[in-house]
């Protein structure tokens, strides 16, 4: 067991940050360019996030983090044809293995999404059944983190009860919805439609 749960895969490999106190150039000159600009015509649009610069977004965040007797270390996104991982170094009961959380997003004829978790694994040894377990009691023990963002909540318990749910978003004074995506190596297409969010419209 200790052997599966040892293992480091060879894909995890979170690149190196540049001035990391700084705000991601990916997310200030070309992801929110790109969807700023689009969004602002409210017509339908195609925003490709890349899976580097998504990477060097989330590489300046505040890490380790700890999670009650767990502790988080950068992850990182890798996506492939059809398949998004999420993979991240955690350290708990005095072990450090790799978590590996793999997903194939799904949408349904009502155009509602699935992140559709398939897998999660410590290094080599599966542990999908018990990461969901934990998973919803973090959630049950964090509920007054949501209490100012009610829809938030609603995405996240869709997430990681692998159900379905409504895939709109509000930006500032706007909501965007996804109407369909792609996923190919290194890079997610996002097919959108932007709307003026209506004064008395809840927060998905």
């Amino acid at each position: 067991v200790w052997v599966l749960v040892g293992f480091s895969p060879r894909a995890y490999c979170p690149p190196p940050i540049e001035q990391p106190e700084q705000v991601s150039p990916y997310l200030t000159h070309k992801l929110g360019p790109d969807f700023y600009n689009q969004a602002q015509f409210y017509e339908p649009f195609e925003l490709i996030v890349e899976q580097d610069g998504l990477n060097d977004i989330i590489g300046r965040d505040q890490w380790p983090r700890r999670f009650g007797e767990v502790t988080v270390f950068r992850p990182m996104i890798i996506f492939e044809k059809d398949t998004v991982y999420l993979m991240g170094r955690v350290e708990v009961y005095g072990i450090s293995p790799v978590l590996t959380l793999a997903a194939r997003p799904v949408m349904d004829e009502r155009g509602r999404l699935n992140v559709n978790i398939r897998s999660v694994q410590l290094g080599l040894l599966p542990i999908t059944r018990v990461a969901a377990h934990v998973a919803e009691k973090a959630l049950a023990d964090s509920a007054e983190l949501f209490e100012d963002w009610p829809g938030l909540e609603t995405v996240v318990k869709a997430i990681v009860g692998n159900e379905f749910f409504e895939p709109s978003f509000d930006f500032g004074k706007q909501r965007v919805t996804v109407k369909d995506f792609s996923l190919e190596p290194g890079q997610l297409r996002l097919y959108l439609v932007p709307q003026i969010k209506s004064a008395n419209s809840a927060t998905p």
